[in-house]
C-alpha cells in the first residue's frame, strides 16, 4: 500500500503504509465474528492501444456505491443492465429492512456520470470515498510546506531513539520539520532512522517530534541541533503515569460513580482499526469482524494501534498493577475493523453488523470531509433500530467531518488539560497552539469544530492500552468519542429511564440518550468549540442534581425559539415543517430530565424559557 499525495505527514496512512497489507474482503457472521472469503479486486486502470501501436493510458476506474430507488428494481436486474464496463465488487445489505441493498462497483468517472444521468430517479450513484482515521496528523500544526521549485540536495541525518538506559526503541515515529520540507520515518530494531530533508540545512530545522508506539512519552524539541555526519541520540522518558488515574477520569467524574456501575448487558461496537485482544486487559473481547479480510480473527489485530487505545478507554478490565481501565468494563464490546483503505461501503457493512448484533452504542473513529446520502440513510435506518452512533468530530482542525456532522449522530470534539503531560512532549505543542477555555482546559487546534459539534471529551495526553501488552499516550477526537461512548453505555445500563419508558430499541431511545448526555454536560466554552460541553458522569446517570440547561443555545434564532414555544403551547399551530438540513447537531428529545424527582422542574423550565425569550427579543419582562 502506498501513501497518497494528500495524506499529511504523520498520519497513520502515511507512516504505516508499508507495514500493513490490506487483505481480502470477508462476509462476516454478525454474532460469532466468522468470515467467508470473498476477495476484493484491486484498483484497475485501462490500457488503450493507439493507432501507432503504442499503448495509451486510458481512464482509471474508481469505486462507487449504487442503490436502487425503485421497489421493483433488484440488484440482479441492475447488474444485468450495467454492461461489461461496470465491474461489481460486492453487494451489501444495508441496515434495516426498509433499505435497499448497496452495490459496490468499479467503473470510470465518465461511466458513473452516464449511469447517474440515465438512472435519475431510479438509482443513486455516489463515489465510495476512503475514510480517514480521526487522529491528529502531527503535533505542531501544519507540517507540509509546498515546494514550488526543484529542491536543493538538502541533508540526511540519522536519529537513534532510546530509553534513559540507552535501550533502543523500535517503531517510534520520528518527524523533522524544516522551513519548506519535512521528513518522517519509523525506527528499526536498533532504534535508528535516517531522514533526508531536501532544500534544508540543519540550521533551518524548526521542530523534531518523536512519538513512540508505547511505553514512553513522546518528545517535542524546537530548533533541535542535528549533526549531519553523526548519529543523533534522543532519549525518551518512561510512561510512569500509568499508576495514576487518567486526567479524563477526574474531569468527567467517572471516579465519583458507584463501583457497581460497569455497563453490564449493554452492547458497544468500536468501529475503528481493530483491537489487539492479546493485551491482558482486553482479553474479554470476543466478538468482531473485519470489513475487508477473509481471516475471521483479523479484527483482533491492530497494526496502527488506533482502535486499541479507544478499546482500553471503553472496556479494559481493571488490573491491580495499573490505574488504566475502561469506564464500562462489563459492556460487551464488539470490534468492527476498518482497514487503512476503508471506504464508505465498509462503514455500511459495519452498520449492518451493528443492527444484526443488536448493538446499543457504536463508537466511530473514522470520517470524511464530505457526506454521503447513502451512508446517511443507513445511519437513519440503524437509528430506527435503536443504534446510537457516537462519532469523532475529526482531527483536521476544520469543519466537523461526516458522519459526525449528521443530525442523527453525536459529534464529539477534543479538549486537553494543562499540566497533564511533560513540557517537552508533543502534547505540549498542542497546548502551545491551542485555544484556552478556562478551568485549565484547552481546545487543541487539531479538533474539528463548528455548529454541528455536540460534546467534547478528553482527547490530549490520554493514556490507554497498546499492543502487544503495554500502554501508550494518545491524542485525537476518536479518544474523546470513546470516553463519551463509555458513559453512554453506563447510562443505558444504569439510568432508570432505559429500564422503563425508553427500554424499547427505537429512535426515542437514541434521542433520549443524546439529550441526557448533552443537557447534563458542563459548559466550558462556546458551542462551536466544545458543543454542549464536557459530559458529567454522575449527572448523566441521575446520581447528582444538574440545573436544567436551555434546549436551544443562547444565540438561538427566531425560528428555533418559535418552534420551542410551540412545543409548550405558547403559540398557535405550527407552520409547514421545513426540510431537514443535511448537517447539524444531534437530534435530542425535548423532555424534562427528571420530572418525578424534581418537584420544581416545571417552574425552573418556565424560568429558563422566559430567559430564552428575552435573549431572542420576544419578551422584555422579568
Amino acid at each position: 500500500m502506498n501513501a497518497k499525495p494528500d495524506d499529511p505527514p504523520g498520519s497513520e496512512r502515511a507512516v504505516l503504509a508499508a507495514t500493513e497489507r490490506q487483505p481480502a474482503y470477508a462476509k462476516p457472521d454478525p454474532i460469532r465474528g466468522g468470515a467467508d472469503p470473498s476477495p476484493r479486486p484491486a484498483p484497475k486502470s485501462e490500457t488503450v492501444v493507439s493507432r501507432g501501436g503504442r499503448p495509451r493510458v486510458g481512464a482509471r476506474t474508481s469505486q462507487y456505491m449504487i442503490v436502487p430507488l425503485s421497489q421493483g428494481l433488484t440488484a440482479e436486474a441492475m447488474i444485468e443492465q450495467f454492461g461489461a464496463d461496470v465491474e461489481v465488487v460486492r453487494t451489501l445489505n444495508a441496515p434495516g429492512a426498509a433499505c435497499a441493498p448497496v452495490m459496490v462497483v468499479r467503473m470510470t468517472p465518465e461511466r458513473a456520470g452516464t449511469l447517474s444521468q440515465s438512472g435519475r430517479g431510479s438509482v443513486v450513484v455516489e463515489p465510495d470515498e476512503c475514510l480517514r482515521a480521526a487522529s491528529p496528523p502531527n503535533a505542531s500544526g501544519s507540517l507540509w510546506a509546498a515546494v514550488t521549485s526543484a529542491p536543493d540536495p538538502g541533508f540526511t541525518t540519522t536519529l537513534q531513539v532510546q530509553s534513559g538506559r540507552d535501550e533502543p526503541i523500535e517503531r517510534a515515529e520520528v518527524q523533522i520539520i524544516g522551513q519548506q520540507w519535512s521528513a518522517q520515518g519509523l525506527t528499526g530494531k536498533d532504534g535508528k532512522v535516517a531522514l533526508t530533508l531536501y532544500g534544508e540545512t540543519p540550521d533551518s530545522v524548526k521542530d523534531l517530534i518523536v512519538k513512540p508506539r508505547s511505553g514512553y512519552w513522546g518528545l517535542w524539541k524546537r530548533r533541535p541541533r542535528l549533526q549531519v555526519d553523526a548519529v543523533n541520540a534522543v532519549a525518551l522518558r518512561p510512561l510512569s503515569e500509568i499508576n495514576a488515574p487518567n486526567w479524563g477520569e477526574r474531569a468527567m467524574r467517572f471516579d465519583q460513580i458507584p463501583p457497581e456501575y460497569r455497563g453490564r448487558d449493554v452492547k458497544v461496537a468500536l468501529i475503528d482499526s481493530g483491537v489487539a485482544t492479546k493485551h491482558k486487559q482486553l482479553g474479554r473481547i470476543r466478538y468482531g469482524f473485519d470489513t475487508a479480510a477473509a481471516d475471521g480473527s483479523s479484527w483482533s489485530q491492530d497494526p496502527s494501534g488506533h482502535g486499541t487505545l479507544c478499546a482500553g478507554i471503553i472496556a479494559a478490565t481493571p488490573d491491580p498493577s495499573t490505574a488504566v481501565h475502561g469506564y464500562a468494563p462489563e459492556a460487551e464490546l464488539h470490534v468492527c475493523k476498518l482497514g487503512l483503505e476503508a471506504r464508505f461501503s465498509d462503514l455500511v457493512a459495519a452498520l449492518d453488523y451493528c443492527v444484526k448484533a443488536a448493538i446499543d452504542v457504536a463508537c466511530l473513529g473514522f470520517g470524511y470531509p464530505q457526506g454521503s446520502t447513502i451512508v446517511e440513510q443507513c445511519i437513519i435506518a440503524a437509528k430506527q433500530q435503536g443504534l446510537a452512533l457516537i462519532a469523532a468530530a475529526g482531527s483536521t482542525g476544520g469543519p466537523v467531518q461526516f458522519p459526525a456532522c449528521s443530525p442523527h449522530v453525536l459529534a464529539v470534539g477534543a479538549i486537553g488539560q494543562a499540566a497533564t503531560f511533560p513540557p517537552d512532549s508533543p502534547q505540549a505543542a498542542h497546548a502551545a497552539a491551542a485555544s484556552t477555555v478556562g478551568g485549565g482546559f484547552f481546545v487543541p487546534n487539531f479538533s474539528s469544530r463548528g455548529p454541528e459539534l455536540d460534546l467534547c471529551g478528553p482527547g490530549v495526553a490520554v493514556i490507554s492500552c497498546q499492543a502487544p501488552d503495554s500502554y501508550a499516550v494518545g491524542d485525537g477526537t476518536s479518544l474523546a468519542a470513546a470516553h463519551v461512548a463509555a458513559l453512554a453505555a453506563l447510562v443505558l445500563a444504569h439510568h432508570r429511564n432505559f429500564q422503563t419508558d425508553f427500554a424499547l430499541r427505537d429512535v426515542r431511545r437514541v434521542e433520549r440518550l443524546f439529550q441526557i448526555l448533552k443537557e447534563t454536560a458542563r459548559v466550558i466554552s462556546d458551542t462551536a468549540q466544545t458543543g454542549a460541553g464536557l459530559p458529567d458522569a454522575p449527572c448523566a446517570l441521575g446520581l447528582s442534581y444538574v440545573a436544567p440547561f436551555l434546549t436551544t443555545p443562547l444565540n438561538v434564532s427566531l425560528d428555533e425559539m418559535r418552534r420551542a414555544m410551540r412545543q409548550v403551547g405558547l403559540v398557535g399551530a405550527p407552520e409547514a415543517a421545513a426540510r431537514e438540513p443535511p448537517r447539524g447537531p444531534a437530534h435530542v428529545s425535548h423532555l424534562p430530565l427528571s420530572v418525578a424527582s424534581s418537584p420544581t422542574a416545571a417552574t425552573t423550565g418556565m424560568r429558563d424559557l422566559r430567559a430564552a425569550m428575552q435573549q431572542a427579543g420576544l419578551s422584555t419582562g422579568p
